[in-house]
């Protein structure tokens, strides 16, 4: 996806298209947008016959990348490989630069229209998906082959380096980190090399192929993605969107892709159990990918089909945010559990800003009127957490918040929260909840400004902070 930013002022006007679309042969009054998404991609004729211009700003990819693009397809067609070909410029070259002094520099290349007609998943027959595999399959094949003529594309490790800049700009994805880390190390123990790991399309789904009825397979196009990485890689992104379906149908097309793959080309029973892995490797790089898309868009000075699709954006990075968060539940403290709650410590550097025991909130509790829940981490208590209602004006209080040394830095904290935040809204129906906080307790005092409670007044040496729902 590329920069918001750049999108909006690429678009105003179709201005870079108009200046790019002289660079090559075309009809007069046939260009028209067809979509904006990692690239620009405007459709237009060329003697009748449908063409498309792609291009991109110099911040949202590089020169080297879009050669190394082409290399590749050039590479594959030459060797009768079904992809739609590259097309020469009036200057005789593949790709194009364009600068605008304000906007600055733009990519350009332009292809010709892949043969064949998309198959939706829905209609797409079990023989259609063997074909999709073996064409898949055949791409392969010839990558094990290949040799960049000079540059060359990316490997998965600089894609992990990539979500790793991204992540240093967003501090509070500290599930993503941790995620990174851990895709890090299960990668980096799978072997590559020859047999494993080549030239991957990346994005092989059925919106960047066109089947071919009377030849039997499928032509490609869209292989801005493709970077060095496992081939099995290449398999799970493709059939990603039928793994999420749990219906007999999706299975089965599944069992026919690698049907047909395996007719071309052995893939390990190992490798697809690894499926998890990869499409947990996709989800953290697109999530980092649309991290940085909505980074410095304005959205005061904004059209507003730019603001609601930064909000759409922003949506799609919560949901694969909840898969970063553990897992808690809360449940009431009584007699099955509360000693194990009068166990949890936080570290002795915290007693500082956390210095009253869980014992002491526990016995509050019971003659207070206050609620005290443990919060588990799958069958441990693994914090705990008090809430009471202010009998004078009958706001919601959290009177108390601690997370276990043993399970800190893992992401319970928030999680913890934002499930008690939750319970109290379910159960109560409070529209605001209110919490304090010493002002030396940074750790909280950043956790709680992530999650939205907006510091008010200082009262009693506490910073007080109200949540709004």
């Amino acid at each position: 996806m590329m920069s918001l930013k750049n999108m909006v002022r690429g678009l105003e006007n179709d201005a870079p298209a108009k200046q790019l679309i002289q660079l090559w042969d075309h009809d007069d009054g046939t260009l028209k947008l067809w979509r904006a998404s990692s690239n620009f991609v405007y459709l237009f004729e060329r003697n009748g016959e449908r063409h498309f211009l792609r291009f991109i700003h110099e911040e949202d990819n590089t020169i080297e990348n879009v050669q190394a693009e082409l290399d590749f397809v050039r590479y594959l067609t030459a060797k009768g490989y079904p992809a739609a070909a590259p097309v020469r410029s009036r200057n005789g070259n593949w790709i194009e630069t364009i600068v605008s002094p304000d906007d600055g520099r733009y990519y350009a290349v332009v292809f010709e229209q892949a043969k064949g007609v998309p198959i939706p998943l829905d209609q797409m027959t079990d023989t259609i998906a063997e074909e999709w595999g073996r064409s898949l399959a055949s791409l392969h094949v010839l990558s094990e082959s290949y040799l960049p003529e000079a540059a060359a594309r990316g490997s998965w490790s600089d894609a992990l380096t990539f979500v790793s800049s991204v992540l240093q700009r967003s501090p509070n994805e500290q599930g993503a980190w941790r995620e990174l880390e851990r895709i890090r190390g299960e990668l980096s123990k799978l072997p590559d090399g020859a047999g494993h790991t080549g030239l991957i399309h990346y994005d092989f789904e059925t919106d960047n192929i066109f089947h071919a009825a009377e030849e039997k397979r499928f032509y490609a196009i869209d292989f801005d993605d493709a970077m060095i990485h496992w081939y099995a890689m290449d398999i799970a992104s493709a059939v990603s969107d039928l793994t999420e379906r749990e219906e007999n149908d999706a299975k089965r097309k599944i069992e026919h892709f690698l049907l047909g793959y395996r007719s071309v080309k052995p893939v390990d029973e190992s490798y697809v159990r690894l499926f998890p892995l990869f499409q947990r490797f996709a989800d953290l790089y697109t999530l980092a990918r649309l991290l940085r898309s909505v980074e410095e868009l304005d959205t005061s000075g904004s059209p507003e089909w730019a603001v609601r699709l930064k909000d759409k954006l922003l949506s799609a990075c919560e949901r694969i945010r909840e898969r970063y968060r553990p897992v808690v539940t809360l449940k009431p403290i009584d007699q099955s559990n509360w000693y194990a709650c009068t166990q949890l410590e936080v570290t002795d550097e915290q007693k500082a800003v956390f210095p009253v025991p869980a014992v002491y909130w526990l016995a509050e509790s019971a003659y207070c009127g206050f609620t005290p829940l443990a919060i588990y981490h799958g069958e441990q208590v693994a914090g705990f957490a008090v809430y009471a209602v202010d009998p004078d004006d009958g706001s919601y209080w959290i009177m108390a918040y601690m997370i276990d040394q043993k399970f800190q830095h893992g992401g319970l904290g928030r999680s913890g929260m934002e499930e008690l935040v939750r319970f109290m809204h379910e159960k109560h129906g409070c529209d605001k909840i209110l919490l304090g906080h010493r002002p030396e307790n940074e750790r909280a005092s950043r956790l709680y400004a992530s999650l939205g409670f907006e510091e008010g007044c200082r009262k009693d040496g506490e910073v007080i902070r109200e949540l709004r729902l």
